[in-house]
């Protein structure tokens, strides 16, 4: 059978002398397509065969197994590959992409998030830890690891001068009622994420960080870019709270992030 799909391309692996074997998301699903001779200079799929690339693919399946036929883009995202921090952080998002998605599933907002993400790094639309933390946020929220963010979890208490993410139990807490708690509290430190022992994962906030996250989560689609930050411990809060979330709910790191960190 052949036809055509929509897809991003988030992961391009080298397979054999010539040929790629492609993870490609669409709105229904991660297809895994194999891509004979696609690194032959004379292959017609050379280009779409890329990371990052959005286009449609033509498409054979037999007997369970997907075969990429043709193609063509539309988008190559070509300023992610002419920086070393984009394309680190490009290719730390297609990762968590990869990971939060599976096959023969609704993809559409991941999807979405994905490419939005990818031309704000592209574009530079805002500093790009801003654009990671968005991303962090929001893909946890459509992955169901959305939090209650609208009031203290103890006290019930809405305006906080100091609130915590409470990121294991998925809510905030006050600076009042956090110091009556009992019981172990600790922070992960970059590389700890295989570790999920610990009792409580707590990331510091300010009000307008706080107001970050909720409009990062909350907000919809086409605007979650669209604010600014600007105090830099403001955004250095935010930040911390994106990646916390996420990658403590995931209970794992990524070589890519490691990369990214490298080169920052």
């Amino acid at each position: 059978m052949l036809y055509t799909v929509d897809g991003l391309v988030i992961c391009s692996k080298n397979h054999g002398e010539n040929d790629r074997l492609l993870t490609v998301l669409t709105a229904n699903g991660k297809m895994r397509i194999s891509a004979k001779g696609a690194r032959s200079m004379k292959s017609k799929t050379l280009n779409i065969t890329q990371p990052f690339v959005y286009g449609n693919f033509e498409i054979s399946e037999r007997e369970g197994f997907f075969w990429l036929r043709g193609g063509s883009s539309y988008e190559m995202f070509y300023r992610l590959r002419d920086d070393i921090e984009k394309l680190f952080l490009a290719s730390y998002i297609c990762d968590v992409a990869d990971e939060l998605t599976g096959e023969n599933a609704d993809c559409s907002q991941m999807l979405r998030l994905a490419l939005n993400t990818l031309f704000a790094i592209s574009t530079e639309m805002r500093p790009l830890k801003q654009i990671k933390a968005v991303f962090e946020l929001r893909a946890a929220a459509i992955s169901g690891y959305l939090p209650d963010l609208s009031h203290c979890e103890a006290c019930g208490r809405e305006n906080m001068d100091k609130p915590y993410l409470d990121v294991m139990n998925g809510a905030i807490i006050c600076s009042e009622c956090l110091n009556k708690r009992e019981g172990t509290v600790t922070a992960r430190s970059q590389g700890a994420y295989d570790d999920v022992r610990e009792a409580s994962v707590l990331t510091p906030l300010t009000p307008s960080s706080l107001a970050a996250v909720r409009f990062s989560m909350l907000a919809p689609a086409e605007k979650i870019f669209s604010f600014n930050i600007s105090s830099e411990d403001e955004l250095s809060a935010f930040c911390k709270a994106g990646e916390d979330y996420l990658l403590n709910h995931l209970g794992r790191g990524f070589e890519s992030l490691d990369l990214y960190y490298s080169v920052i």
